[in-house]
């Protein structure tokens, strides 16, 4: 799940959309941002359609990409300014010498669940019940494969020979094959986690979003609003760009954790499809785990788990990852 980019990275803007954008004047400027629509990303459109960005200063085009890689590739090739993807996507991009640091934190939490078939008689968390079963994964080497590869290792379960894991692709394909018993469990994440609950095909074995989760795979961070070290060193400017998103953002995340029902627009727009009951009850979760604050010991376990699942050769400092001038404008 390594990030590689090149020159081609750049043409990446051809294919996006934009997001709704601020036409309001504003004292710094324009500044873009990549992003995948999700709930991890919500809290930049309600930074957007909320004033928050304006209120500080800046003028916000939001770029949409299908996925994080994508968007991150358009922020190390230069096509935008700042980038929305994993936290664990800095470290990765550390050990292959692309210099990086996180602007503000949007989770502290996965957005991942491990839902199990209807037809299973589990109880949540008995990882001894699923030897032999199938289950499910985006694809090899995604944030699901590792996060389920950990939870099995953790539960003392070998991922190669205890289970059989299989590739069912996006969103779209993980309640047909739950349905289909083509997987007994699924690795997935919102709106899916819902739409399989309610649908009866299947019950939350383990959600990533709560503390109810192996002592591994806790405290570890979601996705942030990111930047290279070389925009952010080009100009005195781009620097209080990136504090005006990071105090932004920071508001923002902290009134829809007061608020959950602040989400509630944005992810009408996001999943339209979705009834908004549901959509409340995403809101609710996700939510939660709304936090701007970027620890050192969030990232020294972070290391440990990267390096063990062999996706790091080295760890990386917490100094290499976050600038005391954008942490400060968290509080």
């Amino acid at each position: 799940m390594g990030l590689h980019w090149n020159k081609a990275a750049l043409a990446l803007c051809a294919a996006v959309t934009l997001g709704p954008a601020s036409v309001a004047a504003s004292e710094l400027g324009v500044v873009t941002m990549s992003v995948v629509p999700s709930t991890s990303s919500a809290v930049l459109y309600v930074a957007q359609d909320g004033g928050y960005f304006e209120k500080h200063g800046l003028d916000v085009e939001i770029v949409e990409f299908t996925s994080g890689a994508e968007a991150e590739r358009a922020m190390v090739a230069g096509a935008v300014d700042m980038g929305g993807g994993g936290v664990g996507s800095t470290l990765i991009m550390a050990n292959q010498g692309i210099e990086a640091t996180n602007i503000v934190l949007f989770q502290d939490k996965p957005i991942f669940t491990l839902v199990v078939s209807s037809a299973l008689d589990v109880e949540p968390g008995d990882f001894s019940a699923l030897k032999g079963k199938n289950i499910g994964i985006s694809s090899p080497g995604s944030l699901t494969d590792l996060f389920l590869r950990i939870a099995l290792r953790d539960a003392g379960l070998n991922p190669d020979t205890d289970v059989t894991i299989v590739g069912t692709g996006g969103l779209s394909g993980h309640l047909p094959a739950l349905q289909a018993g083509r997987v007994d469990a699924q690795m997935t994440w919102e709106p899916a986690t819902v739409t399989i609950t309610h649908e009866g095909a299947g019950k939350v074995f383990m959600d990533l979003r709560t503390d109810e989760v192996p002592e591994t795979l806790q405290n570890l961070l979601g996705s942030s609003l990111q930047a290279t070290d070389e925009w952010l060193g080009a100009s005195e400017e781009n620097l209080e760009k990136a504090k005006a998103a990071a105090r932004a953002i920071a508001e923002a995340a902290r009134d829809i954790k007061a608020d959950p029902s602040l989400m509630i627009s944005t992810l009408q727009q996001i999943f339209p499809s979705v009834p908004d009951d549901l959509l409340a009850e995403i809101a609710q979760v996700e939510a939660a785990a709304y936090n701007p604050v970027i620890t050192a010991e969030a990232i020294a376990h972070m290391n440990d788990v990267y390096v063990e699942a062999g996706l790091i050769a080295t760890p990386v400092a917490f100094e290499d990852l976050v600038d005391p001038r954008l942490a400060a404008e968290w509080e």
